[in-house]
């Protein structure tokens, strides 16, 4: 892959390994000899942190000769799924004291630093977001709030109340909350529409939410899939989508355009700029950007990594 300050921009800590979770669901044997490969390797710079559910942390600590001060295990943790906001400020609770002990006990080889908290089904309040605070606040976690983009009833008002909910919570607090979306599954039905994932990025960039994104995001451009018998969406359509939007202000059918495309052609990777068509961003903007456009989680850093390193080989996208 050419060595262009966009691309470096773009691809820097953009890919949280997730090979724990379908489709891969490897062995936390193979999962984490592969982060520790991924680490040492020269590809690290693209890489974010090994993503892990919140149960059976202790399993880690027999890995502990892979890694180092230097060379980290750097843990996303899941949180657990919970039907009220009663059981999940109690989870919630549950899951920080662990991540607490943990911090504490294995600072010289692993931290976990992020923490992604799947919302209840019900819409999200102050008081549950201020409980999210309290309990992680005192540990420097950034934290991520999973919000349902499948929700089948009034899924635009859970959304954009979930979304305020959020947004109000940031104007008041040093400590911002992010958004984490899902993108796909390894059912056609698990994928989100392209309008639900063009309201939810135009929706974030109009309150400034950061967001993550997980499942899905394998290949770089649109296309249509046999494994799942559908359309997945790519992760530069979804990327340049957030980073265009807010740059040039484009509303959701723009949004919705670059979400669609699926021609390789359409998009450009300069030297100092990305671009879809028209629309271009700098390398400069591009690293303001990603701290709204964070990460993606994969099940494979390979397969998203080496496509594009295919695509750029052979100019398909310029």
């Amino acid at each position: 892959m050419k060595n262009r300050s966009s691309l470096k921009a773009f691809l820097s800590d953009l890919v949280d390994y997730a090979g724990l979770f379908p489709p891969a669901n490897l062995s936390i044997n193979v999962a984490i000899k592969n982060y520790s490969h991924y680490v040492n390797s020269d590809d690290s710079w693209m890489l974010g942190p090994f993503i892990h559910p919140v149960t059976n942390l202790n399993e880690l600590v027999k890995f502990r000769q892979l890694f180092t001060d230097k060379s980290p295990l750097l843990l996303s943790v899941v949180g657990r799924k919970s039907e009220s906001k009663k059981e999940c400020i109690l989870q919630l609770k549950e899951d920080i004291e662990q991540i607490r002990h943990y911090n504490e006990t294995f600072s010289n080889w692993s931290k976990i630093d992020t923490y992604e908290l799947p919302l209840p089904p019900v819409m999200t309040t102050q008081d549950l977001l201020n409980e999210l605070f309290d309990v992680t606040e005192s540990i420097g976690l950034k934290v991520f709030c999973e919000v349902n983009l499948l929700s089948q009833t009034n899924w635009e008002d859970y959304l954009l109340k979930s979304l305020d909910a959020i947004a109000k919570f940031n104007l008041e607090h040093t400590n911002q909350l992010g958004v984490k979306l899902r993108t796909g599954g390894i059912k056609a039905e698990m994928i989100p529409s392209i309008d639900r994932v063009a309201f939810a990025i135009s929706a974030c960039r109009d309150r400034h939410l950061p967001i993550k994104f997980t499942a899905g995001l394998h290949h770089p451009v649109r296309m249509f899939r046999n494994e799942v018998e559908a359309k997945m969406h790519g992760f530069l359509n979804v990327f340049l989508a957030g980073m265009l939007a807010y740059h040039h202000n484009l509303d959701k059918a723009k949004v919705k355009e670059i979400l669609t495309e699926e021609d390789p052609n359409q998009f450009k990777i300069e030297d100092e700029y990305l671009a879809w068509k028209q629309y271009s961003i700098s390398s400069e903007e591009i690293v303001i950007l990603r701290k709204y456009l964070c990460s993606f989680g994969s099940c494979s850093f390979d397969e998203p990594k080496n496509e594009l390193l295919e695509l750029s080989r052979q100019e398909v996208i310029k």
